[in-house]
């Protein structure tokens, strides 16, 4: 068992504050109503849970009561809704399961552009000082600061693999605010994404919305001044409701479909592409160990505004795998349910997703992905 006590909850997240994933899962356990216990991933936790459990430093993670150790929040929560059928966060009709593992997606590999972008641009001093009081909590502020900078310098590099240059900045923030008001709008006139209950989608934003976009000062600033709507869901987000399985609007919210459109515009095309590539490099490579990036490309930023920006992103990985997990739920619908599925892309600008071909899948398979 794990060498920190248990307490009464037999799950235990492995995490911080300041961690964007972490906060998802957090959220996820939070109204799917399943105890846990809260533990901050310090230099003691990395060395002596999270090393010995995973291979490398990561967070979050989540110690199961039988000791099992899950790693991505995406396979944690495929594991605990099969484990736990009530309540449940995924919506039941294909149309609306499609939507909701789509906006994860966007949520956990799109949103991060601006998560990112704001937080090593606006925030790094803020940022290098929560990560080093989270890995050296009994440390002086001065050697916390030390470690800080050295564990943020990697993060502090993920921007510009994003994409995100001096030319692109302006079209992404444009885009952010865009963003912003939509999902003001949307909250106007329902609690939360798909309606009245939370589901796994209000989860994945709740990712970098709280962990990066309120948290940070800056970012957060911004975030009240602009969207107090947003602000407030991102508070009811911390506390559970009471839940009923038959109270998902089945059907996406008109008033969320700006907001979907404003991340299709710029994300579709580059998925689509991704995509591609990973395929190409799959069969260009059929023994080699699946990298988390594999290239670069040209991609475009603002797509919506009267001037986008050209820049260069990495090719992640990732995303396929992400993205078969919603395909998956169209290739298991009828033909009428496919229908809808198509209807409904096309109605958010991602139609393109359901003309890709991956003859070349690829799962998680100990911590990392494989071909399937």
């Amino acid at each position: 068992m794990p060498i920190f006590p248990m307490n009464s909850h037999p799950y235990q997240l492995l995490g911080a504050d300041v961690s964007y994933y972490t906060a998802k899962i957090r959220a996820y356990l939070i109204h799917k109503r399943l105890p846990f216990t809260d533990v901050l991933a310090t230099r003691t936790v990395f060395r002596d849970e999270i090393l010995p459990r995973v291979g490398w430093p990561v967070i979050p993670v989540l110690i199961t009561p039988e000791n099992t150790t899950l790693q991505d929040t995406s396979e944690m929560i495929d594991a605990l809704e099969a484990r736990h059928l009530s309540p449940t966060l995924l919506p039941q009709t294909p149309v609306a399961r499609f939507a909701a593992l789509l906006f994860e997606l966007y949520a956990d590999e799109w949103i991060k552009v601006p998560a990112l972008h704001y937080r090593w641009h606006y925030d790094r001093e803020f940022a290098i000082t929560e990560f080093g009081r989270n890995n050296d909590p009994e440390r002086s502020l001065e050697a916390q600061y030390h470690i800080g900078e050295k564990i943020a310098a990697p993060f502090a590099t993920w921007p510009s693999l994003l994409g995100v240059s001096p030319t692109t900045q302006p079209a992404i923030e444009a885009s952010y605010l865009a963003l912003l008001a939509a999902l003001e709008a949307h909250f106007l006139v329902h609690p939360f994404l798909f309606g009245a209950m939370p589901t796994l989608a209000d989860c994945a934003l709740y990712g970098p919305f709280h962990a990066h976009l309120y948290r940070d000062p800056n970012s957060g600033r911004i975030m009240r001044a602009v969207a107090p709507g947003v602000v407030a869901w991102v508070q009811r987000m911390q506390i559970p409701v009471p839940h009923s399985d038959h109270a998902f609007i089945e059907q996406i919210p008109d008033s969320l479909l700006p907001a979907w459109r404003l991340m299709s515009r710029d994300y579709i095309p580059i998925l689509c592409a991704q995509t591609d590539a990973f395929q190409d490099w799959l069969a260009e490579h059929p023994k080699a160990a699946i990298p988390r990036t594999f290239g670069t490309h040209a991609v475009i930023f603002g797509r919506d505004l009267p001037q986008p920006a050209a820049g260069t992103r990495a090719l992640f990985s990732y995303d396929q795998w992400m993205l078969q997990r919603a395909l998956a739920v169209c290739a298991a619908a009828t033909p009428t349910e496919r229908r809808l599925i198509a209807d409904f892309a096309t109605t958010i600008g991602a139609d393109a997703l359901l003309d890709l071909k991956i003859p070349q899948p690829i799962r998680r398979e100990n911590f990392k992905l494989v071909r399937a």
